[in-house]
């Protein structure tokens, strides 16, 4: 309960924080794209007209954002309990704050948050992150969630914002990615301050200044094209290099990679990382495990080379995310357990499991089911491969994007 009172706190009464804005456009079209590509990732059709035509009309972008994030698709395909979840809708949480405020709660939030949706529903939640003040701070009434700073500015709106003369302000400390570095609490984390490795800090500057500062430093922003995920990755450091304060672990403010990572390495679920839950997922140079290989598994193609070698005995584990489309039927649509509709296909190379679906092989082997399994110890010894479980792929699109750990039997 406190953690829910903390979290709603802090929607409530977060500081306000001026971005600096990229220049506003008055193409409802583009606005309406970057909606779809965000929340429901995935391209516009023509079922998007209508909310071009709203904003037109002098409808806000909120409007639209809520409307989207409402919507029976929206639910469909990322509202819904899965497999080995603490609290039932907890990953869905992550994903609706990933979608509106392109960020992850915090975990014990999330876990708050995912029994109150329990009790009121998706829209209840989705409301309570759009009428939030973090909300209102960021994207106001036309700013784009996931946009990289665009904001609509049409001829019946005061979305326009100049370029020029916008403020510029300081991310508060509690929303400063990093903070934990920033030894004289100046905003600015200097090479010396970081106790991360010379590449680690090279990525994260994005001007190439020789500082993290701005936009660079604050957790709510992310370059254009990228996501406050992207942003926030970091896989080449030691457990020396993170353990900032050095108290021999690793808390949520050191943690320089995802909630989602940091939350599957937290076995234990104290909200800390230990050596042995650091070591165990070959985030650093151990031989114990193999580090988080991220594979892109296209829809379209049979099998996707991981480029990872996986002995019998081993356990490997996996974090999928996305969807593929597998048909032109609007509601064709399969994330990693596969399509919503439960649907087989007799000629699918696992014709009994769920169409669409993610799948494995390793070497030559039968195929194997993943779907939204976390883990699966393997059966067999070979090159790992990752695939769709379909009959026909020349009609598919999209793609599934999976972390893949391996723990050495």
């Amino acid at each position: 309960m406190f953690r829910a009172v903390m979290l709603l706190l802090a929607l409530t009464f977060a500081p306000s924080v001026a971005l600096a804005q990229q220049p506003c456009t008055t193409d409802a079209r583009q606005v309406v794209n970057e909606i779809y590509r965000h929340i429901l990732e995935r391209g516009a059709d023509a079922g998007s007209n209508g909310w071009v035509q709203q904003l037109e009309r002098g409808g806000t972008v909120r409007d639209v954002v809520r409307a989207v994030a409402m919507s029976d698709e929206h639910a469909q395909r990322f509202w819904r309990p899965e497999a080995g979840e603490e609290v039932p809708y907890v990953r869905a949480v992550g994903t609706m704050y990933r979608h509106i405020l392109g960020r992850q709660p915090d975990p014990g939030g999330a876990r708050n948050w995912a029994t109150q949706a329990g009790r009121s529903g998706m829209n209840a939640i989705v409301d309570q992150i759009i009428n939030s003040p973090e909300y209102n701070q960021q994207f106001g009434d036309w700013g784009v969630p996931g946009s990289g700073g665009m904001r609509y500015c049409g001829t019946n709106n005061q979305g326009a914002v100049n370029n020029q003369t916008a403020a510029v302000a300081v991310a508060p400390v509690t929303q400063r990615r990093f903070r934990g570095m920033d030894r004289n609490n100046d905003g600015v984390i200097s090479r010396n301050e970081w106790r991360g490795s010379r590449q680690s800090f090279e990525v994260h500057d994005w001007n190439n200044d020789g500082v993290l500062d701005g936009d660079e430093v604050n957790e709510a922003v992310a370059r254009q094209g990228r996501t406050v995920e992207d942003e926030n990755f970091d896989r080449v450091d030691q457990f020396e290099n993170l353990d900032v304060n050095n108290n021999n672990r690793i808390d949520a403010r050191e943690w320089h990679g995802t909630v989602v990572a940091f939350n599957r390495l937290d076995v234990n679920d104290d909200n800390v990382l230990s050596r042995a839950e650091f070591g165990a997922t070959g985030f650093n140079d151990s031989p114990v495990a193999t580090s988080g290989d991220f594979v892109r598994v296209e829809g379209a193609q049979e099998w996707t080379d991981t480029g990872i070698t996986i002995r019998a005995g081993d356990t490997i584990n996996f974090d999928a995310q996305g969807t593929v489309r597998l048909s032109n039927g609007r509601n064709d649509i399969a994330g990693a357990g596969g399509t919503l509709s439960g649907r087989r296909e007799a000629n699918a190379p696992l014709p009994n499991q769920v169409a669409g679906a993610l799948i494995a092989r390793i070497g030559n082997s039968p195929p194997l089911f993943i779907g939204n399994r976390r883990s699966v110890r393997a059966p067999f010894g070979g090159r790992l491969y990752l695939g769709v479980n379909d009959d026909y792929l020349n009609d598919n699109s999209g793609d599934f994007q999976v972390t893949v750990t391996v723990q050495p039997r």
